[in-house]
């Protein structure tokens, strides 16, 4: 018991004069300017510890990198909604142009059916084509025939007789049918006509050899002098301006 009590009345006794008797207690060194002690408190020696984890600021790094790529998808939905919104109110503004264009068209029916006038779909295709006959007639007339065999005269070589001539006034397509005598002067016809500045697209639709004084009919040629070759043609006629 005594020696307990000598323990701690060394630990809270002030230091003696000598200071450095054995069994003394050290000496306590002199308190800083900033520093306080509790009287009767003991003195620990101060512990640094680092509480951050291993690998915190590439965690902090890839935080933020999710946070951007939030805050740009919630960028991008606000934009795609915004542009929806106004796509659904143009297309709303077409609708309601087109049920007025509609209701329109109804009045105007109702309106020619009271007034005696056909206004009626069968009618519509029958004017459409009476307007493209009238085009075909006036397309007839603005045709100059003069001109078209003047320049059929110059493209027809010699020992080529024409026996027919058919023209489409829509495409101005011309269908030539007539004779040849030989296969050779069918060739210069072709030649001749793909040179001339107002025929192009030549296209021998076919030809065949025809013998003369009732012969008889062959698709092959021969030697024989007497045949020639009928033949019919189609050639787009472009007159010149």
């Amino acid at each position: 018991m005594r020696t307990t009590w000598r323990f701690f009345s060394s630990l809270f006794s002030p230091p003696s004069a000598g200071g450095g008797a054995p069994g003394a207690r050290p000496p306590v060194h002199p308190l800083q300017p900033n520093e306080q002690r509790v009287p009767g408190s003991l003195s620990f020696p101060t512990l640094h510890l680092s509480l951050t984890a291993a690998g915190f600021s590439l965690l902090r790094a890839l935080q933020w990198s999710l946070t951007f790529v939030i805050a740009a998808s919630a960028t991008v939905a606000l934009w795609f909604w915004w542009d929806s919104r106004v796509i659904a109110e143009l297309a709303a503004q077409r609708e309601h142009a087109t049920e007025r264009a509609q209701e329109t068209n109804r009045q105007f029916v109702q309106q020619a059916s009271q007034a005696g006038m056909n206004v009626s779909e069968a009618r519509a295709n029958e004017l459409g084509h009476q307007v493209a006959f009238v085009n075909r007639l006036t397309e007839q007339r603005a045709f100059s025939w003069t001109r078209f065999l003047s320049d059929l005269e110059e493209a027809v070589p010699p020992h080529i007789s024409i026996s027919s001539v058919a023209l489409d006034f829509k495409e101005i397509v011309i269908t030539l049918n007539g004779t040849a005598l030989t296969l050779k002067d069918l060739t210069t016809l072709v030649n001749k006509l793909e040179n001339h500045p107002a025929f192009r697209n030549v296209v021998l639709s076919q030809h065949r050899f025809q013998e003369q004084a009732g012969r008889g009919e062959s698709n092959t040629p021969g030697k024989d002098e007497a045949r020639t070759v009928e033949f019919t043609m189609t050639v787009t006629y472009r007159p010149q301006g």
